[in-house]
């Protein structure tokens, strides 16, 4: 019996030692509101709850472990919410799923799931909206939302305020061997380049998605991603500017899922879009920001054009919690029916009998307006 005793006050030490040298955090946040918006397919309006109008919400765990000369072991688990709803948005660790290791002086190694951490979803920092529902990745479908499983990732150390970042991500499917084409989601990889400086910051970011079958077939879901943006400040207004060009050169009405039929005369699935950005950043004070911006984005294949205009604000409650606000405009060209909510391409297909969509696009022409509103815990 002193033996056990002994044996289980030895485990505790060991344990109590592995602990003190490790560091595990739980976080997350919580966004809830409410938002109204015009334009839906048959021309409906709706107002709903919402859960990450202003940006998703999650749950996470975190940690690293020291495993001296100056390197540490590192690791990451998150997943997405339904705030509203109490369900998971997805896989658990959807998110995040990664191990890896961090020092100061080589950098930053990841492998496992990179899910949100996919190198486009750094447009943000080039977004005056900061990624909100109206903001850089509307005009483009989503695209900037992509996300990426079964991944490598390595970024350098800051050098004077420069870094970069690559990535690369398996397909892990046995495309050549099936008896049939896969679906879904294919490789992934890119890279990124960020230049701090006293007065902004400017990044280009590069990467692909492929379709399962490894090609660039849909330019709003597996495409290359040229994207160039930065900021610049002055006093209390932050200025941001950006471009971006997306590729699918072997996209088809068929690989993006619609028909001929269906199409507008003369349109046919695109192959490249061309998107532009500017806008600002007031911080009037302390605890209020305003923020407004103007996206254009010209798509070819007959696809015409579409413009979206926002104009947000928040309000800081504590350092923890703040109420926010964004109103949204996109004005269509004739051929062309983005809606505000990253509908995927083609035509809404409302179905007057059941009141269903397929997507929230409305008409070829038809413009869409929405607003919403809400509070942002995080913890």
């Amino acid at each position: 019996m002193k033996e056990k005793l002994i044996g289980l006050a030895v485990l505790a030490a060991v344990s109590s030692a592995a602990q003190a040298q490790s560091q595990v955090t739980l976080y997350g946040r919580i966004d809830n509101g409410i938002q109204y918006e015009t334009g839906l397919p048959g021309n409906k309006n709706a107002v709903s709850a919402e859960s990450g109008d202003w940006g998703c919400s999650w749950f996470g765990l975190e940690g690293s472990e020291d495993l001296g000369a100056g390197t540490k072991a590192i690791f990451k688990l998150e997943g997405q919410l339904n705030t509203q709803t109490g369900q998971s948005a997805g896989a658990l660790f959807g998110r995040h799923a990664i191990v890896g290791f961090d020092n100061d002086r080589y950098g930053t190694f990841k492998m496992g799931n990179l899910g949100a951490g996919e190198i486009s979803q750094d447009s943000w920092g080039a977004d005056p909206q900061l990624m909100q529902r109206y903001a850089i990745a509307t005009l483009v479908r989503g695209r900037n939302w992509a996300s990426a499983s079964n991944g490598f990732e390595y970024q350098t150390p800051s050098w004077g305020g420069f870094y970069m970042r690559g990535q690369y991500a398996l397909t892990n499917n046995t495309k050549w061997n099936a008896a049939s084409t896969p679906t879904g989601q294919g490789r992934t990889d890119g890279i990124e380049a960020v230049y701090s400086y006293g007065l902004g910051d400017f990044r280009v970011i590069y990467d692909e998605v492929r379709g399962a079958d490894g090609t660039f077939n849909d330019v709003y879901q597996h495409s290359r991603s040229i994207l160039a943006g930065g900021t610049l400040v002055f006093g209390p207004v932050k200025f941001y500017a950006g471009y971006q060009h997306l590729s699918a050169p072997n996209a088809t009405n068929a690989s993006v899922g619609v028909t001929d039929a269906s199409q507008p005369g003369g349109v046919s699935a695109p192959t490249a879009v061309d998107h532009e950005w500017i806008g600002a950043a007031w911080q009037i004070n302390a605890a209020a920001a305003i923020t407004a911006a103007v996206f254009h984005a010209n798509a070819n294949k007959g696809n015409g054009n579409a413009t979206l205009y926002t104009l947000g604000g928040t309000y800081n409650l504590s350092k923890r919690t703040f109420l926010y606000t964004e109103a949204g405009y996109v004005h269509n060209s004739s051929t062309s029916n983005i809606n505000l909510g990253n509908g995927s391409y083609g035509n809404n297909d409302y179905d007057p009998t059941t009141g269903s969509s397929a997507n929230g696009n409305p008409n070829y022409g038809q413009g869409q307006f929405g607003v919403f509103a809400g509070v942002m815990h995080l913890f």
